[in-house]
């Protein structure tokens, strides 16, 4: 699998992960609120909230570096 493809599914997965969290949570704290709403509340927080992926090409193979909003620390991948 190619180090890009492998980057971008990385980051989908923890889009989903961190999607249905952001929505369930908002669901339980806003009991009444509209399913649009919802919807788009939940995708833009979650936009914020997931990491930028950077693929870096080093002499020992590609590298995926993912880094978040809020921390300073960037996890490295292989």
């Amino acid at each position: 699998m190619e180090t890009s493809t492998k980057a971008g599914l990385y980051v989908f997965l923890i889009f989903g992960v961190i999607y249905v969290i952001v929505r369930l949570s908002i669901q339980s704290v806003f009991t009444d609120i509209n399913q649009m709403v919802l919807a788009v509340a939940s995708a833009v927080i979650t936009i914020i909230l997931t990491p930028q992926r950077r693929v870096i090409k080093k002499q020992s193979g590609d590298e995926i570096q993912l880094k978040w909003l809020f921390m300073k620390k960037v996890f490295t991948l292989k």
